[in-house]
């Protein structure tokens, strides 16, 4: 018999057993750490771009039912005594109805975002379905929605009671993003400056 060939077929000692199973080992919680820091950071990156969507989302549709604001009605369509810095309601008569009664209200004729801020979020209400409407949350993660009044000459209205007259709305929307790996959190601002197609002046000019 061969001593060479039978010292070579005895295998592996315990000692480098244990070396081998120690390195695996490591190698596989750095690899498991690895991909679980890449999954929280993916994360929150689609955190950060759902909050950015849906707030932009929000605000273009904000600006659209805004900007209707009035049509088909002898005013701007702003009801001021539901409007103000952080809400705005407004009111259009998009079928031509030849009255604007509860009765005859239709979708989208009617609707009111607010601020709610306890959970930061941007809120549209409508009142259909009747009796108890509609709620639809259009963005989280919101910290401010500022919403000014202006007039024919470009002056900021202050008083919600002359609402009324404003020919445009300028709607300002912040979002807190949060942090991710080597991004700090972060505020992202957008804005939108909205023309009321049935203002005052058009209500005259037409």
């Amino acid at each position: 018999m061969n001593p060479s060939k039978a010292k070579f077929e005895q295998g592996f000692s315990l000692l480098e057993l244990m070396i081998a199973l120690t390195v695996t080992l490591i190698i596989m919680g750095a690899a498991t750490t690895l991909l679980a820091t890449s999954l929280r950071t993916r994360t929150r990156e689609n955190k950060r771009s759902e909050a950015l969507n849906d707030a932009a989302r929000a605000l273009s549709m904000m600006s659209r039912e805004i900007g209707n604001s009035g049509y088909g009605l002898t005013t701007n369509g702003i009801a001021t005594n539901d409007s103000s810095t952080s809400s705005i309601r407004v009111r259009a008569n998009l079928d031509n109805n030849t009255t604007l009664a509860v009765s005859d209200i239709e979708a989208d004729e009617d609707v009111r975002y607010v601020l709610q801020s306890n959970n930061r979020t941007i809120v549209r209400f409508s009142p259909l379905p009747s009796p108890n409407g509609t709620t639809m949350v259009m963005a989280y993660d919101v910290i401010l929605m500022q919403l000014s009044y202006y007039d024919a000459n470009a002056v900021l209205i202050t008083d919600p009671a002359q609402y009324n007259r404003a020919e445009r709305v300028r709607i300002e929307v912040r979002v807190e993003l949060p942090a991710t790996m080597g991004i700090p959190a972060s505020v992202v601002g957008l804005v939108s400056d909205v023309a009321l197609r049935n203002a005052p002046n058009t209500l005259i000019e037409y």
